[in-house]
């Protein structure tokens, strides 16, 4: 027994250590998300591997990763050693962060790992400003143009591998490299124009109302600070609301409501105006309801971004976090859970696009297999909870108003959409008579 006790006592102290470091820490793509996408799409990078190979197994850009490091030494008047110093400074840190059975680590000395710190960190430096975060026109020409064109060649496949979870450099270095670089590189700046992608009708607002908050908020990397720009603006009385009420539930409560099934009942599905991703409020009205949504920009890179973010905030899913105002709780993973509810079939989609819910180059085929797969894997956010608990509470009061309404919806409506294709239909028909019968007259 003192053997197995033990060992109980040495694994409970084991985990008490990782819990304690949860908020820097590098995590592993959570196993139950896994088959999001398939093929690990939205898990391994393809040309800008930290730590590891690209997809295809080579290291073809490790000569470009040594090139931009040297490049933005040599841009920023500051010796590679001394940036290289500041990084080894922190590397017992930075190893930290990682998992000690992480294979990307296991056998890795630290003079090679703080190495591969400062190449793959000054690389990420280097295509920030590549990107023109901050730069002025005058010093865009100063770019070596031989790192602008190979690093720009990478396209969108960097933009996603910049942001997958099990990429993430900490934080922790990239601030080090950044403070020995003048002019400084604005990394915040960088992750607040690649949040806006996701926002593309308000720009300017992103991110406002809490701006302190974030300056102030160090987050553990990169995908980690993509989230906070995203969701941390939140009201704090906001999140204090939704826990307020916060009951689990179970049953009904979960069972499917599509878009087109609320748009039977009366529930209009209406764009946010609120100055953050992710939000979402019921409101009712003397004749029917509205349910407020963050409308989303959805390409191949929003898309990724969105699953990784979805995972980190799976690996950080605790009470403390959910209180926190710059974590924002499972902020993402109620957005994304609601909006896989809400889409069913192509003509949900097609009623989210109309709505101005759903933007972007994503076909509405695209879009759906997407939404289906995150399902299929995604847990219920406390937040998409409470939205479900409000449409039922909803229903069970206007039921008779709604039992009109759906009557009223699927058999005008339906009618009516049938006559409208009917003489679409017709008048077509009449337009090719027409113009054979001209073409008979010459």
């Amino acid at each position: 027994m003192d053997v197995l006790g033990e060992r109980m006592a040495k694994a409970t102290e084991k985990l008490e250590a990782d819990f304690s470091k949860v908020d820097t820490k590098i995590s592993r793509f959570p196993h139950v998300m896994r088959g999001i996408g398939g093929h690990g799409s939205y898990i391994a990078p393809i040309v800008a591997a930290i730590l590891g190979q690209d997809q295809d197994g080579s290291l073809k850009t490790e000569g470009v990763k040594l090139a931009a490091a040297y490049n933005l030494c040599r841009r920023n008047n500051s010796a590679a050693q001394d940036v290289y110093g500041k990084v080894l400074s922190v590397v017992g840190a930075a190893r930290d962060c990682y998992d000690a059975d992480d294979p990307t680590v296991v056998g890795v000395s630290d003079a090679d790992f703080a190495t591969i710190m400062f190449v793959d960190g000054c690389f990420l430096v280097q295509y920030m400003v590549v990107v023109g975060v901050s730069d002025t026109d005058e010093d865009r020409v100063l770019h070596n143009p031989m790192i602008r064109r190979q690093i720009l060649s990478m396209g969108a496949s960097i933009q996603k591998d910049v942001f997958l979870l099990e990429n993430q450099i900490p934080w922790l270095v990239l601030d080090a490299i950044v403070a020995e670089l003048v002019p400084a590189v604005d990394v915040r700046g960088f992750v607040h124009m690649m949040g806006a992608m996701f926002v593309q009708t308000r720009r300017t607002g992103l991110g406002g109302g809490n701006g302190n908050v974030l300056d102030h908020y160090k987050p553990p990397h990169l995908l980690g600070l993509l989230r906070s720009t995203l969701v941390g603006c939140m009201p704090h009385q906001v999140m204090l609301n939704f826990r307020y009420h916060g009951s689990t539930t179970t049953g009904s409560v979960q069972s499917l409501m599509s878009a087109t099934y609320l748009n039977e009942i009366g529930v209009i599905l209406t764009p946010s105006t609120e100055p953050r991703f992710g939000d979402m409020s019921f409101g009712r009205l003397p004749v029917n309801a509205r349910l407020f949504l963050s409308p989303v920009f959805l390409n191949h890179v929003t898309a990724c971004c969105l699953v990784n973010m979805a995972a980190l905030e799976a690996m950080m899913s605790t009470e403390e976090e959910a209180s926190n105002e710059s974590a924002g709780g499972s902020v993402v993973t109620s957005y994304l859970s609601v909006l896989t509810m809400l889409m069913d079939g192509m003509e949900d989609v097609q009623e989210l696009r109309r709505k101005g819910l759903l933007q972007g180059p994503m076909s509405d085929m695209q879009a759906l297999v997407f939404f289906k797969a995150l399902r299929r894997h995604l847990r219920f956010g406390v937040r998409h909870m409470l939205i479900l608990e409000e449409i039922q509470s909803y229903c069970r009061h206007k039921s008779v108003r709604i039992a009109v309404q759906r009557f009223t919806y699927r058999n005008f409506y339906g009618t009516a959409a049938a006559i409208i294709s009917i003489t679409n239909v017709v008048s077509s028909i009449c337009t090719v008579l027409q113009t054979f019968k001209n073409g008979s007259n010459k």
